[in-house]
């Protein structure tokens, strides 16, 4: 399986000679015949609780009694266990025990404090229990909190990429390894994880891991969890690794699945695929280059496309335009010193385009050493870009209340200049306070790093009446990049079709879509954002159509806009940058065609077939419910959830903070339906 370089295969250690009944041991011959005498493990682990006066494992009630005596249920196992180190039926028997117990977070929790992992993960050596041990880690790590998680990525990757390698054809060891792994490394790799154990994800055999599970795949006996898991995982590792060409290409492939978790979790994986070594977006215009821009003819392909838009609607008409207006303000107000005047014009421009304030200052030559020099004109200011916080505080001067979103837009804008977005956001959400028809200030606030509030306040400027073309485009743009990537986020996290997250997610993709495509057809063609939004429209276009050819030929035609769009850039001395957006979109448009030959037919045939709702009616009416749900500072709904789990019969309550399972929650003696562990930090370490 692995190249060059690395370590053969290793083989599983044999079963000391103590692991027989007839060899001496710790415990009564009683005991010992009576686990020779089963098969399964099942009936081994029910023998042993029954030696040491174990709780029934199977209901609540004997969960509880487990709590009221953790101490001393653990030193009997914990005996056992050392007292049998050559008796691997009764050590494998004792780790299965401890799996049952870890159903509960909190017994979990307890059990990682004591060091029960270095007793369960050397049994993997042992072919007699490794099925029963992978599945007991398996259940540790469903609902491990992360620092159990963690320690497993430390102590079990490698070993577990040892048992897959050692038994490749053996479908439980491979999809057990395959789950447990995804736990595991997804949970190094994470944010949380990166910062709780800073070099863990640097020290992972990242690169075996992925060869390993895309192999797997490849495998007659793959399962839906297996599947499952691996694409979360496989998704995951694009951010920290260059995964190989088959896996991009099943990830490619993955964007057709008729399971809309799987897709967005396939497309999150192909945008992340690039972002280290992805080039930053253009954020600032050079107006020099749009003036030899505009001092020669366009392309003849381009010039019909500004002539049947409309010359003078055309992004680069405006801003020369503009600017031309905007440096003739500034020179009037030298002789005239009226800041209140300047202010007024140039909340106007501000309104037009982007760039609508040239950074420039007052100067002149020396006459003695020929250089120019700032000149002191007696106004307040240098560099024209800090005249606007003066001019806005001379027409608040005026106390005229009609004319202060005027002096609103000018600070705003001023912060904007400065990337000083959170203080532009508390002049926004102020001045909404007074004028909620102000779409400038929801363009701000969709500026925001909290994507959440960003596409609330893009989805409500939109409906503003009094709202500017430039204005109009910039949010909608915004909306697509918002909608995008919560749709995505939310469709990773959510559990299925009855979850109503799931509706919101293709609710936001959907909208993205829309928005994407009236983006697309109406703004103006030489639009600096036009490649973005092409880019999120084609990415998604693939992730939502019901039918797509595998030769794209439905989305033929926006990606000749999208060669459009670079030919404009270009025209204007811009080589189109390689942000990660724009790789993305070159990644699954070039391996498209080859992703559907090579894993087309496996991601057809294991799909679970959830389709949505994607009647436009009801993709409204879900997103406007968001919209109007004001819940959106980590306030969470009071829901019970019984949570069951396959290795037990056993269904616990959910702590409705962090849905973590527990045999202790107690009830919320408010709404007497959402439980909540008595001390909440015990369990909520995820």
């Amino acid at each position: 399986m692995p190249g060059p370089g690395h370590k053969t295969k290793s083989k599983p250690k044999p079963i000391p000679s103590g692991a027989s009944s007839n060899a001496p041991s710790q415990v009564d011959i009683g005991l010992l015949d009576d686990i020779d005498g089963v098969d399964g493990w099942n009936p081994v682990v029910g023998i042993l609780c029954a030696h040491l006066r174990i709780p029934d494992l199977e209901t609540r009630g004997g969960l509880k009694k487990v709590h009221a005596n953790f101490d001393s249920i653990y030193r009997k196992l914990d005996h056992l266990y050392t007292k049998n180190a050559g008796n691997i039926r009764i050590q494998a028997g004792v780790c299965g025990i401890y799996a049952k117990l870890c159903i509960d977070s909190i017994l979990r929790n307890k059990l990682f404090d004591k060091g029960f992992l270095r007793q369960v993960i050397p049994l993997l050596d042992y072919s007699v229990c490794r099925n029963m041990i992978l599945r007991a880690l398996t259940t540790i790590t469903h609902h491990g909190g992360i620092a159990i998680r963690l320690a497993l990525a430390k102590l079990a990757h490698k070993p577990l990429l040892n048992a897959m390698e050692s038994f490749p054809e053996d479908p439980r060891t491979v999809e057990s390894a395959i789950v447990t792994l995804s736990h595991c490394l997804i949970a190094a790799l994470s944010d949380d994880g990166m910062k709780l154990e800073p070099g863990l994800s640097k020290s992972l055999d990242l690169e075996t891991a992925v060869i390993a599970v895309t192999e797997a795949l490849h495998k007659p006996f793959v399962s839906r969890i297996l599947v499952d898991h691996s694409v979360q995982l496989l998704a995951a590792a694009t951010l920290h690794y260059k995964v190989p060409p088959s896996t991009t290409r099943f990830l490619v492939a993955g964007l057709r699945s008729n399971d809309w978790v799987l897709r967005c979790t396939c497309l999150g994986g192909i945008i992340r695929l690039h972002q280290r070594d992805c080039e930053p977006d253009q954020r600032f215009s050079d107006p020099m280059k749009l003036i030899a821009c505009a001092s020669r003819p366009a392309p003849s392909h381009l010039n019909d496309i500004l002539r049947a838009y409309g010359f003078e609607r055309c992004e680069i008409t405006i801003t020369l335009k503009t600017t031309t207006e905007f440096q003739r303000a500034m020179m009037d107000c030298v002789s005239s010193h009226d800041l209140y005047s300047l202010g007024l014009k140039i909340a106007g421009f501000i309104l037009r385009t982007e760039f609508s304030v040239a950074e420039g200052m007052f100067e002149s030559q020396n006459p003695v050493t020929g250089k120019r020099e700032v000149m002191d004109v007696g106004l307040p200011f240098k560099m024209w870009s800090d005249a606007l916080p003066h001019c806005a505080k001379a027409i608040r001067a005026r106390n005229i209340p009609a004319q202060a979103d005027a002096a609103d837009i000018l600070d705003m804008k001023f912060l904007i200049m400065r990337q000083r977005i959170p203080d532009a956001v508390k002049i926004a959400n102020a001045a909404l306070e007074r004028s909620p028809g102000l779409a400038y200030a929801y363009y701000v606030l969709t500026l925001a790093s909290d994507p959440v509030v960003g596409l609330r306040a893009a989805k409500k400027g939109m409906k503003c009446a009094n709202i500017t073309p430039f204005v109009r485009f910039q949010m909608m743009q915004r909306a697509v990049e918002h909608a995008g990537e919560m749709g995505i986020q939310i469709l990773q996290e959510a559990s299925g079709s009855d979850d109503k997250k799931w509706a919101e997610g293709i609710a936001f993709l959907t909208s993205a879509l829309e928005d994407a495509k009236t983006y697309i057809s109406e703004a103006p063609p030489d639009n600096r954002h036009m490649k973005n939004v092409s880019y999120w429209y084609i990415l998604l276009r693939v992730t939502t159509a019901e039918e797509m050819d595998a030769d794209l030929g439905e989305l033929q035609g926006y990606i000749r806009r999208l060669k459009i769009a670079d030919d404009f850039s270009k025209w204007i001395g811009v080589t189109p940058p390689k942000t990660y957006l724009r790789l993305a979109q070159q990644t699954v448009v070039g391996l498209f065609s080859d992703a559907v030959e090579e894993w087309g037919e496996f991601i057809a045939g294991k799909s679970r077939g959830d389709q949505p709702d994607l009647e436009s009616e009801k993709v409204e009416d879900d997103l406007a419910a968001w919209l109007e749900d004001t819940h959106i500072d980590g306030e969470r709904d009071h829901d019970s959830k019984l949570a069951s789990f396959s290795s037990s019969d056993v269904e616990l309550y959910r702590c409705s903070w962090c849905g973590n399972p527990s045999a202790v929650l107690r009830k919320c003696a408010r709404c007497s339906k959402a439980r909540y562990v008595t001390r909440l930090l015990a369990i909520c370490d995820g």
